[in-house]
């Protein structure tokens, strides 16, 4: 980025320096000082008390309007030169006071990547000379007891507090072993270890109900309405249209006598037309959708990915039930 004014390229040399006013960057040669700031030609016409309105009406309207504004006036409605010239004129404004370091900061930031802000070592000299002073009273304090060490060397101790003797100062160890309850100590006291009884809280898995589990019909009854829509669910059932826990009852009996006459058949005495063509070991009681092919028995359906048959992709099985 080169120089504002004059176009020429900053180097190590040829410093990178901003106007203490518009914070543009020029080179040394295009800024003035004032006041012990840096400044182009422009913030200093426009600085300058009183303002001159010749020189005022050299300048661009536009950084007579971004003056303005930087200074909180309003030049809404203002468009001639001329009007922005008298109202800078008629206006008092305030000049920004900078003391100190932060006169050197403003102009300097940036000029080189490695130069540190004065301002940062103005604040390490006060630091040094403070810890000095602070050294220099610590050093006293800590004479002034030593000095009087001899008078205060034979003390009586305390009312009801017997001497320590050498031996009891020798067989003292800081970091001895300070003996701690265990565990079997806190179970026959009563004390339950917080691990032991989150042990036996673990979330277990939820335990489903399951057809085979049923000795009778009777027993579906006790089923909720949930546990039944799970069953029929787990099992391939459709339910769908089902309202009432009665028709679900309906469903679930039916399911649960189905599944007793099939335990009860061998599947050695079935036709193979009648069996699983996957495992061979349990009869035909489910349809592949979308196909509709009757290939598999209800848990070799549940795990395939396409039909056998058609190498269709399976949607859903549905459980059947003989007629």
């Amino acid at each position: 980025m080169p120089c504002t004014k004059c176009r020429s390229d900053f180097n190590l040399f040829n410093w990178k320096i901003k106007c203490g006013e518009c914070e543009d960057k020029y080179c040394t040669k295009c800024l003035k000082r004032r006041e012990g700031i840096l400044y182009c030609e422009k913030c200093l016409i426009l600085l300058k008390r009183p303002p001159d309105r010749s020189q005022l009406m050299e300048l661009k309207s536009k950084d007579l309007q971004d003056y303005l504004n930087k200074r909180h006036i309003s030049t809404y409605g203002l468009v001639e030169k001329q009007e922005l010239v008298d109202l800078l004129c008629n206006k008092q404004i305030p000049e920004k006071p900078k003391r100190g370091v932060e006169k050197l900061t403003a102009n300097f930031a940036g000029s080189l990547p490695n130069l540190r802000p004065l301002n940062e070592i103005w604040g390490n000299i006060e630091t040094v000379i403070t810890n000095d002073g602070t050294s220099n009273t610590t050093r006293q304090s800590r004479v002034s007891p030593l000095q009087e060490q001899p008078r205060s060397t034979q003390r009586t101790p305390p009312f009801g507090s017997a001497p320590q003797s050498p031996q009891n100062h020798a067989g003292f160890s800081p970091s001895s072993p300070q003996p701690q309850p265990t565990t079997s100590a806190t179970v026959q006291d009563g004390i339950i270890p917080r691990d032991e009884e989150t042990a036996d809280e673990i979330s277990l898995p939820p335990k489903y109900p399951k057809i085979e589990d049923f000795g009778s019909a009777e027993e579906l009854h006790t089923l909720s309405s949930k546990d039944l829509k799970i069953l029929l669910t787990l099992n391939r059932v459709d339910f769908k249209g089902c309202l009432e826990k009665s028709e679900l009852l309906e469903r679930a009996e039916r399911l649960w006598e189905d599944t007793n006459e099939l335990r009860k058949e061998e599947p050695e005495k079935l036709p193979i037309q009648e069996l699983c063509k996957l495992c061979m070991d349990a009869p035909l009681d489910c349809v592949l959708l979308e196909c509709g092919h009757i290939a598999t028995c209800i848990d070799c359906g549940k795990k395939l990915a396409e039909c056998p048959i058609c190498r269709q992709y399976v949607v859903r099985v549905v459980r059947t039930f003989k007629a």
